[in-house]
């Protein structure tokens, strides 16, 4: 049985009229076809020359062919299984199911002085055994961290990957650094478990050597691949948000086209992680209302494609520590994604953009992925619910609902109980001394780590995944 993620009830928003959807999707072709995109491998554009493209090998740029693209867009699966380590948490993407995940930070953050601070190993081993404990994730994406203290760089990507292994059951994505695919591959392998590639594009329109290896590899090795894209309006990708996914669209499609050609009906999805510029400051906007409309443009164009896609942005706010402003950038983005037909969802854990993240967060996620849930699920329209006998029974003033066995048959259908949400009355507030929703959540977070027991690594696969660092950490040696 995969896991379970939440089922989508009611119809994806559409933004978009169908004529609009054939101008992006046109477009896109036309970029493809007239402007390129840069391959920096020889081995891809062999296989690309081959295929039909137009391969200028001064500068490594391919064009494609517009019924090239769509051949190889037919030849994706619409819907897939990603294998976890236990089965019952296999990842299904496509059709009507959405999944959640969580995104990284360089740090986590001190909660006595809400100051950042580089994570410990303990700390890795809490944040993973959060993620594997909480119910609206469904799968690990590629660290919670990057790194730890005391880990040497080059081998910060293999040692979450590890992490995540032994202190998880759940899927996960991993990404990669310096050929690091080559040893979480095996490292997979041995656990019985697969992985998912994620391969990151180099925008505007580059594919680089090394997610080009990793496409090679992961191909070879039976593996599901996600393309993630990472434009911002205005700096990487036009201003206008038509603009920006027309380009996106083209970046993923000659992913596509690459993955297709060389394994037919290959898993794949795709990522969109859309920002904007601060044009006061030059750095990038993260969770700005913006890219959750560009989210769903995306989402409508891969839905009319038929491919499983995904959104990275909404889990990265600008807010710099667990406040109101975290709240609304998360809020607003995750629940546009999720209503316009995204397939999964990095949401939980993340504080300031790219820079912290801490489980507490991820608890408080845990809840407003749980609404979104809620709310996507719908509600039926029938004679049971439109509840026309109860509605005459009880009459007008002073009849009431409170003692009717139709109330106590579906009050719980029609809310949702978070659990880190205060709905204390204000008396009983002040008696218990002003819990905040931060308060609920530390406590939760305490809870899971005194209970919670992830499923361990049988002794053999431990010994292997040592085995395997061990040989890594003396390739990169060698290398230096």
């Amino acid at each position: 049985m995969p896991a379970q993620g939440f089922r989508r009830g009611i119809q994806p928003l559409r933004f978009l009229t169908d004529t609009q959807v054939e101008q992006i999707h046109t477009t896109s072709l036309s970029i493809l076809e007239k402007t390129g995109v840069i391959f920096q491998a020889d081995w891809a554009l062999d296989v690309l020359e081959d295929a039909g493209c137009r391969v200028d090998r001064q500068t490594r740029i391919v064009r494609f062919p517009p019924q090239l693209v769509e051949a190889c867009l037919a030849r994706c699966p619409r819907t897939f299984t990603a294998r976890a380590r236990d089965p019952q948490r296999d990842l299904v993407l496509g059709g009507d199911m959405v999944c959640f995940s969580h995104t990284a930070g360089f740090q986590t953050i001190d909660l006595n002085t809400f100051e950042p601070r580089p994570p410990t190993r303990q700390d890795y081993i809490e944040c993973v055994t959060v993620l594997d404990a909480l119910p609206t994730i469904t799968h690990l994406s590629c660290y919670p961290y990057f790194g730890h203290e005391g880990v040497d760089p080059d081998m910060g990507i293999l040692v979450s990957v590890a992490m995540k292994m032994r202190y998880s059951s759940k899927h996960q994505f991993i990404c990669y650094q310096k050929g690091s695919e080559q040893f979480t591959i095996p490292m997979a392998q041995t656990c019985g478990t697969e992985v998912t590639g994620t391969v990151t594009a180099t925008p505007p329109l580059m594919w680089a050597e090394d997610a080009l290896n990793v496409v090679r590899r992961m191909i070879q090795a039976g593996f599901p691949l996600a393309t993630v894209d990472g434009y911002t309006l205005g700096a990487t990708a036009p201003a206008t948000i038509p603009g920006e996914v027309a380009l996106a669209n083209a970046h993923h499609l000659s992913m596509i086209v690459l993955v297709q050609v060389m394994s037919p009906g290959h898993r794949i999805s795709v990522g969109h992680f859309a920002s904007v510029l601060n044009m006061s400051t030059g750095a990038p906007v993260f969770g700005d209302v913006g890219a959750a409309l560009s989210n769903v443009i995306f989402n409508q164009m891969w839905r009319h494609y038929g491919i499983p896609c995904g959104n990275g942005s909404p889990g990265y706010v600008s807010a710099k520590t667990m406040d109101y402003q975290a709240g609304y950038e998360k809020a607003i983005g995750v629940l546009m994604s999720a209503l316009s037909g995204a397939d999964y969802i990095l949401f939980h854990l993340g504080v300031s953009s790219e820079m912290t993240a801490h489980p507490v967060q991820a608890v408080l996620d845990d809840d407003v992925a749980g609404m979104v849930g809620f709310i996507l699920a719908g509600t039926e329209v029938n004679e049971e619910t439109l509840a026309e006998s109860v509605i005459h029974s009880v009459g007008p003033i002073p009849g009431h609902f409170l003692d009717s066995l139709h109330t106590l048959k579906h009050w719980r259908t029609s809310q949702y109980m978070p659990k880190c949400a205060d709905r204390l009355t204000y008396p009983e507030w002040l008696e218990k001394g002003k819990p905040t929703a931060l308060d609920y959540a530390r406590a939760r977070m305490q809870s899971i780590l005194d209970t919670h027991k992830p499923l361990p690594l049988p002794p053999a696969q431990e010994e292997e995944v040592e085995r395997i660092l061990r040989e890594a950490e003396a390739y990169y040696r060698g290398r230096k």
